[in-house]
Formats: C-alpha cells, sequence, structure tokens
C-alpha cells in the first residue's frame, strides 16, 4: 500500500527545505519572512513539490517498486540543484581592488603571503563575509562553515567579531560557523592536515565551504631541532592533502616569506597567491601583487592599510 503523500516546501534560491507536511503550511504572512539560510523573501521563493515518504519494512512490496523510484528521484533532485547552486558560489573579501583581481569561486585553494597581521585579517574578513546571505555578496551562513587551522598562535577572534557586527550579523552565529584547531608542534601540524581533517569535516558538517591554515610554516621555520629534508617532505605532504580537499572546497592559506626551499615545495599547489608588502613611500599603503597560475604575469595594486578593516559605505 503506498503511503499518502507530503508537500515539502523548499526556497528556490538556496535549495532549503523549509518544511514538509500534508496540508497547507504557509499563510500570506508568513510569505513575508526570509529563508533562514539565503535571506530571500519566501514570497519570491518559495516552492513546494509532492513526496512519498519511504514506507515502512511492513508495508514494502518487492513486485510494486514504483514508491521507491518516486522517493529515489526526489533525493536526486535535490542533490543536483545543490550541486548547481555550489557552483555558484563566490567568495570574496568585499575589497574592491582584491576581489576584481582574485575572483574567487567556491573551489581552489589561495595563499596570501605577507606581515603575519595583514594575512591574518584577510582571512578573517573572507570568513565573516562568506557568512552573508546571497543578495549582500555572501554565500549564506548554512554553506560557510568554516574549519581553521592556526599553526602560529595567531588568530583573534575579536577581529571576527568586529567584522560580524560591522556586517550587522549575529556574533554567537558567526562564532559558531567558525571552528578553531590550534597546533604546537611540527609534527602535529601534517598529523591534522592529512588524517584529522578528512574526519572533522565529515563530522561537523560534509557541506563545509571553507577551510583556512594561518601561518602555516610558522612552526617549521621556528623549530631549531627540524631537518630540513624531513621538513620539506612533510611540506609536500600537506600540499597533497590540501590539494585534495580544494576540489569540493575553498582552502586558504597564510604564511610569511621565510625559506625560499620551502616556499618552493608549497607554492605549486595553489591556484592563486596575493602577496602583501609595505614596499611603498606612504607607510599608509600596501602594495599588493596577485599571481594566477593560468596567467604569466602578475597584477597589483595599491591599497590603504585602513582599508582592511573597515567595510565599505554603501
Amino acid at each position: 500500500m503506498r503511503n499518502e503523500p507530503l508537500i515539502q516546501y523548499y526556497c528556490s534560491s538556496c535549495g532549503r527545505v523549509l518544511t514538509e507536511s500534508s496540508t497547507i503550511m504557509f499563510e500570506k504572512e508568513q510569505l513575508k519572512e526570509e529563508c533562514p539560510s539565503c535571506g530571500a523573501l519566501l514570497s519570491n521563493t518559495l516552492q513546494n513539490m509532492e513526496i512519498f515518504p519511504p514506507l515502512s519494512q511492513s508495508q514494502q512490496v518487492p513486485s510494486d517498486p514504483t514508491p521507491k523510484l518516486v522517493e529515489h528521484l526526489s533525493v536526486d533532485f535535490q542533490t543536483a540543484y545543490r550541486q548547481i547552486q555550489d557552483l555558484n558560489n563566490r567568495f570574496a573579501f568585499d575589497i574592491k581592488k582584491i576581489d576584481s583581481l582574485v575572483d574567487l569561486q567556491s573551489t581552489g585553494t589561495l595563499c596570501i603571503v605577507g606581515e603575519q597581521k595583514y594575512t591574518q585579517i584577510l582571512i578573517d574578513r573572507l570568513c565573516v563575509h562568506s557568512m552573508l546571505p546571497r543578495r549582500y555578496g555572501g554565500i549564506g551562513s548554512d554553506y560557510s562553515k568554516t574549519i581553521a587551522i592556526d599553526a602560529g598562535n595567531c588568530t583573534n577572534i575579536y577581529q571576527s567579531v568586529d567584522f560580524a557586527r560591522q556586517y550587522g550579523l549575529e556574533v554567537k552565529k558567526v562564532l559558531q560557523n567558525i571552528v578553531v584547531s590550534r597546533v604546537f608542534t611540527i609534527y602535529q601540524l601534517p598529523d591534522l592536515i592529512i588524517h584529522e581533517l578528512p574526519k572533522i569535516i565529515q563530522e561537523l558538517s560534509p557541506r563545509n565551504k571553507l577551510i583556512v591554515v594561518y601561518d602555516l610554516l610558522h612552526l617549521l621555520v621556528f623549530d631549531p631541532h627540524i631537518d630540513k629534508a624531513d621538513a620539506k617532505r612533510l611540506i609536500k605532504e600537506i600540499a597533497r592533502s590540501l590539494r585534495k580537499l580544494s576540489k569540493d572546497r575553498l582552502v586558504v592559506v597564510s604564511f610569511a616569506h621565510c625559506n625560499n626551499e620551502y616556499e618552493k615545495s608549497l607554492l605549486p599547489v595553489f591556484d592563486k597567491r596575493i602577496e602583501i608588502t609595505n614596499e611603498v613611500d606612504d607607510f599608509r599603503m600596501l602594495q599588493l601583487k596577485v599571481y594566477n597560475k593560468r596567467k604569466e604575469e602578475s597584477s597589483g595594486a595599491a591599497l590603504k592599510k585602513e582599508t582592511l578593516t573597515l567595510m565599505p559605505v554603501g
């Protein structure tokens, strides 16, 4: 015997399933509300379709495969829809000069090279901005789950709080969407990235779209007992693991210029690179160079230091 169909209500903007019911659930007043994932007005994006709940074991009839087929098609439809949404995701720093040169997508690798305080601010800004609803340039908090690895003991939670307040986001929700793990020895770092990180992704959110690593080379450079050959081997293993993870999400890594041999082993894994320097006459300015793996030439821009921490007006 076939189960009675349910009506599944979902947001056509982000694919978020809002509820399932056998009766009409949304009144006119509710349609004035926003989608909890992407912020779109439900009056513009609310859609519904009939689905059939799974049959209990006692109800299943092997000779009639129709209910299973309907259920299977419903699951595939949602999966395909979310895949399309993922392809449309774009990350941004919300700094026009940088975003016009970098053009970040939902997958791939990016490294930010320069003085730690500037690279850290850029990464924090990227993480918080990604949690904005789509209509404000973000990708939505449901899509933007951040896993952060602090290899240089440099994360500043108050900077993320400041960005969240400037954007008018709920601070508690922003902090709940950022999971930070610190490492304190050179051998903890590769173990965390190569072995533990894939497990963390599955446990916290398989749909996590952003992984960041702060000051990746710090421990390698400042450990006086590390063997250079051993260090380069570890870097190559870490690079391979990051590259593998970047097939389904964006991976962002920062480090300061420190050791040419280590950098040569690490840089080939990145699709794009931002280098930040103080090599300008005006102490209030920073010089940025952006390198794209697909292009031979680099692009550059000068940026006021205060621009890194202030949101654009309007």
